[in-house]
């Protein structure tokens, strides 16, 4: 298989690494060779961090399998400053690459030249959940997905990756597509990685990253009244009256925000319940009643839409302390 890993200064030094560790030739483990090539418009590329990488021309990568496009380390400067002779060849690369039928796929914010370069227009794609929304804003046509790990659109040849080690993920997805699960698998077990992980991309957003930002005094004295008392039967008459407002206007300004009044409380009780998950050992049960949730199933069921894995799950992966015998 021949991978071509496309680079830009600024772009970060990890998911260069991610892509030369799940496609190097492992011998010792008689999987088939890979060939990996770095290019680049200009060489040397330099990399977040200082660290200078020599690449080859664009001009010389003819026939690989796939381009890997990782992230930038600092996307708010990549996005101001204006597309220099450097990324508009690179553009012109990946349009070129991809029309001869060479998929493409991008690492965490590498997602955001890949959309410059106008193949992602009208696809369902990811990128880091920190990242998303602004990914979403500068390319509305874009289907933007933030709680997914990766996303592959086979008929449009097209790959994407959710932040940082999510890139292994999706390269080990890719080999599996081109070398077979079994092969894949091998990768896997060289690099003491599972070939797929439990749950989503939304498991890792910070339980405070939830909390919406809700514009003017009357919505956040009610954000502050709610979270003092999750567990009190919040109906949305209730919370018209605690914003001041009425319930029509209340339903019109949490539309605006693109969710029910209904939904954001529910947002709130999953971020509640996933902060006592990491520092309790409360049982499941007993976190369901805390947060407001009338039983720990319905707790679950929301959980695991939100959170894209159950409570019990979530805990073992972030938990500061073991769980009391019993939790869910």
């Amino acid at each position: 298989m021949n991978v071509a890993v496309l680079l830009l200064s600024g772009m970060r030094l990890y998911d260069l690494a991610i892509a030369v560790e799940v496609f190097q030739s492992r011998a010792q483990d008689h999987l088939p060779p890979n060939q990996v090539e770095l290019v680049g418009p200009t060489s040397p590329a330099q990399l977040a961090g200082g660290i200078t990488i020599p690449v080859a021309p664009l001009e010389d990568c003819t026939d690989p399998d796939v381009v890997l496009i990782p992230g930038f380390d600092d996307v708010a400067s990549t996005l101001a400053t204006p597309a220099g002779p450097a990324a508009a060849a690179a553009l012109d690369f990946l349009r070129a690459r991809h029309a001869s039928g060479v998929e493409l796929a991008s690492l965490c914010t590498g997602a955001f030249l890949l959309a410059e370069s106008g193949l992602l227009d009208g696809v369902r794609a990811t990128t880091h959940w920190r990242y998303a929304p602004a990914l979403q804003e500068r390319h509305r046509s874009i289907q933007v997905d933030p709680d997914v790990i990766y996303v592959h659109d086979a008929g449009r040849r097209l790959w994407t990756s959710a932040g940082v080690t999510a890139g292994v993920d999706m390269c080990l997805a890719i080999a599996q597509s081109h070398l077979g699960a079994a092969t894949a698998a091998a990768m896997a077990r060289s690099m003491v990685l599972p070939v797929t992980r439990s749950g989503g991309q939304a498991q890792y957003v910070p339980p405070r990253a939830r909390d919406r930002d809700l514009p003017g005094a009357d919505l956040d004295r009610l954000r502050i009244a709610v979270h003092q008392d999750l567990t009190a039967e919040w109906t949305v008459a209730r919370l018209a009256i605690t914003a001041g407002l009425s319930r029509r206007t209340l339903q019109r300004r949490f539309t605006e925000l693109g969710l029910s009044p209904t939904a954001w409380l529910i947002e709130q009780r999953v971020a509640a319940a996933q902060e006592l998950l990491e520092s309790t050992t409360a049982g499941v049960e007993q976190i369901a009643a805390q947060v407001g949730f009338g039983s720990s199933d319905a707790m679950r069921k929301h959980f695991q839409r939100l959170v894209s894995v159950s409570p019990s799950r979530y805990r073992e992966a972030f938990g500061l302390t073991r769980p009391t015998p019993g939790g869910g």
